[in-house]
């Protein structure tokens, strides 16, 4: 695979960084590691319930389908149709997204990738970009994952801001079946943290399933709890 420039890299990390505001609302979304299979295929499932104490932001649950692909060599594109159940309104959201693996598994001492999204609320007519930087750094069985995304929000009922969040996942590699696993998340109004556990099934030579779960509690006063379910379903 062709490796981008590394100053590509450098020049996501100063944007991100230089953002002096954290994620509004939650921070709390899936965790990805930096990689790219070749030719993969992949139908995910999400499932996410926040549960927030009464008269702050609304508690809300989230479902999401999408399919995605690796069209080029290192990218991997996904569409996903996501519907948001809140106290009071339930809305629809279409969503695109783009993970760029920058560096080859293995070749430095981390692994490097970018995520891009673009989402619109197909009921309240509001958008989001968002660009993010992708890391994993192992350590014999053990690995840790960081995102760390910066938004830029557009639309009707707020006012136009730039956002960021952090995401953390650190993974014990017990077996392919069974990885128990800590995720931490920061958010301006969210800070949570919990256990969970992640595996790979494998089905039939080129078809597997992957789950991810986690349970995380908030450690401030606007988040009680979340609860966290992920299916992902890979041919090739």
């Amino acid at each position: 695979m062709k490796r981008p420039s590394l100053a590509l890299t450098a020049i996501t990390l100063g944007a991100l960084t230089s953002s002096q505001v954290l994620a509004d609302g939650s921070a709390i979304s899936q965790i990805y590691a930096p990689y790219v299979q070749p030719l993969e295929r992949e139908i995910e499932m999400l499932w996410l319930h926040e549960n927030r104490p009464s008269g702050r932001i609304e508690s809300n649950t989230l479902g999401k389908v999408g399919f995605g692909t690796s069209f080029f060599d290192g990218v991997y594109t996904e569409l996903s149709v996501s519907t948001l159940d809140t106290d009071t309104s339930k809305s629809q959201q279409v969503e695109l997204e783009v993970i760029w693996q920058l560096t080859e598994q293995g070749e430095y001492d981390s692994d490097w990738g970018v995520l891009f999204e673009a989402e619109t609320n197909l009921d309240t007519h509001n958008h989001e970009l968002s660009a993010g930087v992708l890391n994993q750094k192992d350590w014999n069985e053990f690995s840790l994952i960081s995102n760390l995304v910066a938004s830029y929000e557009w639309g009707s009922g707020f006012d136009n801001e730039f956002e960021s969040r952090l995401g953390l996942q650190a993974r014990y590699r017990l077996r392919p079946e069974f990885e128990p696993m800590i995720e931490f998340f920061q958010g301006q109004d969210t800070t949570a943290i919990g256990p969970g556990a992640a595996g790979v099934i494998r089905l039939s030579p080129g078809q597997q399933l992957r789950w991810a779960f986690s349970a995380l509690k908030g450690l401030n006063s606007e988040l009680d709890y979340t609860v966290k379910l992920e299916f992902e379903y890979e041919f090739f």
